[in-house]
């Protein structure tokens, strides 16, 4: 029983409940990266993912950022025509706990091999596939990309705003989630294996919410 009640208080976060999650985007298999030449580069700065998850038989949530540690666009003709983004899994923070050491304890866990696995797999990556213009009230573009999380890589497709100029692109998607299992992202305690193989589907929602908000400078 102690077991159980263990793997229910930090089964987390990463959860939406039900009625309030953003639909799951589109995804599929690893799409082929075309090379694209004579661009222009810029490179990403002051930039984050943030996150958000339920549990699912509750009505608590959880939310945080995730920072970029490299990346860039790459623009022709005033477009976004590529790019990239490293994602530094081991900067993934909650700001909605107060109490320290809760905050720490639901931060190390997201870090463990129960979910992330930072120390096998430090960085996930998202790459630019394709972009489309769109018209839309919030958004200007259809993004397809594909998101690498424990080394383990699907293409994905949401609508994003984007915008260039001469100085800066500002690149930024209203919040969309993902099955966070086909990315290998649940619960892989192999001491508790029966009793996570038997709740895990009853008490973790599979979708993850994450919202783009990345900037990049023009650098000569």
């Amino acid at each position: 029983m102690k077991k159980i009640s263990m793997f229910i208080a930090t089964s987390l976060l990463i959860v939406s409940c039900a009625g309030d999650k953003a639909s799951e985007v589109t995804t599929g298999d690893a799409q082929e990266v075309n090379a694209v030449t004579e661009t222009t580069t810029y490179e990403v700065d002051s930039s984050t993912i943030a996150w958000r998850g339920f549990k699912k038989l509750i009505n608590d949530e959880h939310v945080g950022n995730i920072g970029i540690s490299d990346g860039s666009f790459k623009v022709s003709d005033g477009k976004v025509v590529g790019g990239s983004v490293v994602i530094d899994m081991n900067s993934i923070e909650n700001t909605d706990i107060e109490d320290q050491g809760k905050r720490g304890y639901l931060v190390g866990h997201l870090k463990s091999q129960d979910f992330f696995f930072v120390d096998s797999f430090p960085t996930a990556q998202f790459e630019i596939v394709n972009v489309k213009e769109t018209e839309g009230d919030a958004t200007n573009s259809s993004v397809i990309g594909n998101l690498t999380i424990r080394g383990i890589t699907h293409s994905i497709e949401f609508p994003a705003n984007i915008a260039v100029d001469d100085a800066a692109v500002s690149f930024s998607a209203p919040t969309f989630g993902i099955d966070r299992t086909k990315w290998d992202v649940k619960y892989h305690d192999e001491n508790d294996a029966s009793i996570a193989e038997s709740l895990k589907e009853k008490l973790i929602d599979h979708t993850i919410e994450l919202n783009f908000d990345l900037n990049a400078v023009y650098t000569m």
